[in-house]
């Protein structure tokens, strides 16, 4: 059978169809933007600290002392935002598009109910508590970021096992890799170094004191030589050469005291602390969680020992002085 002939002019009709109809179809929804690593965490953090910022206020306008535990945790998220500018605790809003209909927002605040029990009064004994749930999940939330940042996380979950005033449990040791990175080994040397540095120090304390604060510096000596140990296990599986301990170590003072040696014990850990958390940037994700568990160890330990002026960023260098500002002078 013949087939029928389309005219021209209803070609072209129906090529208008056609246009008009691709017209109408919805264009297709842009494609979110999404979070780098290092922003998706930034947000979690930034979160975290609005958050126990608010539950600290509250319990300072109780009447609480603790005014300085705030102020450490205002001190991390003012970094954070530096860091981050213009980043909020929430990701950016989806397209219009991708919105909750009506429907389903109504659906959803229906489901809420009035009658919703009040939480819990904030006491600082919950808020210890808090602190140190916070402090547990900083070591896994360093995998796939910069080391700079990885850095700075560890440093404030050290803040906030300081916070919670609890015992840290040792980190354990890493599985040995079939082969190590030159960056990474370097770094566990370094460590190595301060915890021969440390072994030393604790030694000769302890020949130095007696009763309940020797007993004390001897807990320190055993982890500290145990440590030890695991480095250089870790160093020799990655194909490094573990460094030697020198004989002897020069120490800011020689403690002819309690007061004296507790503050050297302090001081120990202080130096412990940078070395951990410079191997807080290593590449291997596992290197960072035990260097980060390490960090928060010292800084409970030397806090226990010297209760001074604590940081909000143990282990970060300070930051830098500004500079004097030059008033010029007239006819200068």
């Amino acid at each position: 059978m013949r087939q029928p002939h389309l005219s021209r002019r209803a070609l072209l009709a129906g090529g208008a169809v056609v246009a008009l109809l691709a017209g109408c179809s919805a264009p297709p929804d842009p494609q979110p933007v999404r979070d780098t690593p290092e922003q998706a965490l930034a947000r979690v953090l930034i979160a975290d600290k609005e958050r126990t910022i608010a539950l600290y206020a509250a319990l300072i306008a109780d009447g609480g002392k603790l005014t300085a535990y705030r102020d450490r945790h205002l001190a991390h998220l003012a970094e954070l935002r530096r860091r981050f500018p213009g980043l909020t605790a929430r990701p950016p809003a989806q397209s219009p598009s991708r919105a909750a209909s009506p429907s389903a927002t109504a659906s959803a605040t229906a489901s809420v109910s009035p009658t919703t029990t009040a939480a819990p009064k904030m006491t600082l004994s919950r808020l210890r508590a808090l602190e140190r749930e916070a402090a547990a999940r900083r070591p896994a939330q360093l995998a796939g970021v910069a080391p700079a940042l990885a850095q700075l996380v560890a440093s404030i979950g050290a803040c906030e096992a300081l916070h919670a005033a609890s015992v840290v449990k040792p980190p354990r040791p890493p599985a040995a890799g079939a082969h190590g990175d030159p960056g990474d080994v370097e770094k566990l040397r370094k460590a190595l170094s301060a915890e021969h540095a440390a072994v030393f120090a604790y030694g000769l304390m302890g020949a130095r004191t007696t009763g309940s604060l020797r007993t004390r510096l001897t807990r320190a000596f055993d982890a500290h030589r145990d440590r030890r140990d695991q480095l250089r296990r870790l160093i020799t599986a990655r194909g490094g050469q573990p460094s030697e301990a020198q004989a002897s170590y020069a120490l800011p003072s020689v403690p002819s005291s309690a007061a004296a040696a507790s503050r050297l014990a302090a001081h120990v850990e202080t130096g412990l602390t940078a070395s951990y958390l410079e191997l807080v940037a290593a590449g291997d994700t596992a290197l960072r969680r035990y260097a980060a568990v390490a960090v928060q160890e010292a800084v409970v330990r030397a806090h226990s020992f010297h209760r001074g002026v604590t940081t909000a960023f143990p282990g970060m260098p300070a930051p830098a002085a500004p500079a004097p500002s030059v008033t010029p002078t007239p006819g200068g």
